[in-house]
């Protein structure tokens, strides 16, 4: 898998339309707030974003029966319910390996289970514009709120990324957040490796709400990019160390679409506290809550950077990362890719994960390994691994 790869697998981020708890003026951190779905036209998406578009997101991966040819709705279901225990302000579907029609399915019942709780995300390959507009369709059909585009790196100019986009873009509702992902292709327009004029010019659009920057972003292309759109869109950096720089002098409210499982638990929210303090000014606490939180934080980064680099995802050590603190579980499909894209979960990398929790006090759930292979649905229903078809990317 290559970057262009990678950036499609993620590409398409559909978000739903409750409001998050995180709001300081309305909740505490981990408190799903209720509204009622409201229509909103792309030229109040600005305005919807800075007052809904906030805290931290995290990623709904699937679950599947024991062949691993059927989606297990319950276990999908279990870890909507637990990134809202987590406290999350998004929950994104993510449909590792699925075909467009289980994708579909699977944002439909992350978006069923999460109504009016939590905001909701999905996300769907991104193959050209009929495509895309096509997902566009589905995801304003059941009523949810953005989407995430990424850069296309084939497209020669930055009129023709800008114009690409655009035409996407003003077709819809549904606000736009844009995937701030460097590439080597987009160095011939800027050092950063990303479409800088056409970023600025789409940030102008009125259902342009946020930019998302992801890990291998260093400071100074996350300030350039801050200082060049900021005024506009809500700039969301994975990296959190960059967070409490950015918010002494820009806007920060919302970190997205990363696996900040791998931080926190339902019982200690680090992540989740450490956004709401961010977003209300509190940098001294915000950093505070960092400290408590980086030796684990530190463990993820070191574990995903390489992968990234690679053109994967450590996907399997994410969803093990959710089963330790009271997720689904289940394996996935076989990437057929090579395991510095995506590592192997065997014995010593599951021990790895459990001693970065146990270095930031979160307690592990007391269940048998066997339950995450088969997933806790599909075990609390007597599937175990002697009826699993296989066990990619898991070393028993």
């Amino acid at each position: 898998m290559n970057r262009r790869e990678a950036s499609r697998t993620i590409g398409l981020g559909i978000l739903g339309a409750a409001v998050t708890g995180m709001e300081s003026s309305a909740a505490t951190p981990g408190t799903a707030v209720r509204q009622a779905d409201v229509a909103v036209g792309a030229s109040d998406r600005k305005k919807w974003s800075r007052q809904n578009f906030r805290g931290m997101e995290s990623f709904i991966m699937p679950s599947f029966s024991a062949s691993l040819g059927e989606l297990d709705e319950e276990g999908v279901r279990n870890d909507v319910r637990h990134g809202i225990r987590q406290g999350f302000g998004a929950l994104l579907s993510t449909p590792l390996g699925l075909s467009p029609a289980e994708s579909r399915r699977l944002l439909e019942i992350v978006a069923d289970e999460a109504h009016g709780k939590v905001i909701v995300g999905g996300t769907s390959e991104v193959l050209g514009v009929n495509q895309s507009m096509i997902a566009l369709k589905h995801a304003e059909s059941l009523g949810v709120s953005e989407t995430l585009l990424s850069f296309d790196p084939t497209l020669q100019t930055e009129d023709e990324i800008y114009n690409t986009m655009k035409s996407m873009i003003t077709s819809t509702n549904l606000g736009i957040v844009l995937y701030g992902a460097p590439n080597k292709a987009f160095r011939k327009f800027h050092p950063a490796g990303l479409p800088m004029n056409a970023l600025n010019q789409l940030a102008d659009l009125p259902n342009v709400i946020a930019v998302k920057l992801t890990q291998e972003i260093n400071f100074v292309t996350a300030y350039q990019v801050a200082e060049l759109v900021s005024d506009r869109v809500t700039v969301g950096a994975v990296n959190l160390e960059i967070v409490p720089l950015l918010a002494n002098k820009y806007p920060v409210q919302w970190s997205g679409e990363w696996g900040v499982d791998a931080v926190q638990s339902p019982e200690k929210q680090y992540a989740v506290q450490f956004m709401d303090l961010v977003a209300r000014g509190r940098l001294g606490d915000a950093a505070k809550t960092y400290w408590v939180m980086q030796p684990a934080l530190d463990a993820f980064f070191k574990l995903q950077g390489p992968t990234m680099i690679a053109g994967g995802h450590p996907w399997v050590h994410i969803k093990y990362y959710k089963w330790l603190t009271g997720g689904n579980g289940g394996i996935l499909r076989d990437f057929k890719l090579s395991p510095n894209q995506v590592p192997l979960l065997d014995t010593r990398a599951r021990q790895t994960c459990r001693d970065a929790f146990q270095s930031v006090g979160i307690k592990c759930v007391d269940l048998p390994e066997e339950a995450f292979v088969v997933g806790n649905a599909a075990y609390a229903r007597g599937v175990r691994l002697k009826d699993m078809a296989k066990t990619p990317q898991y070393i028993a």
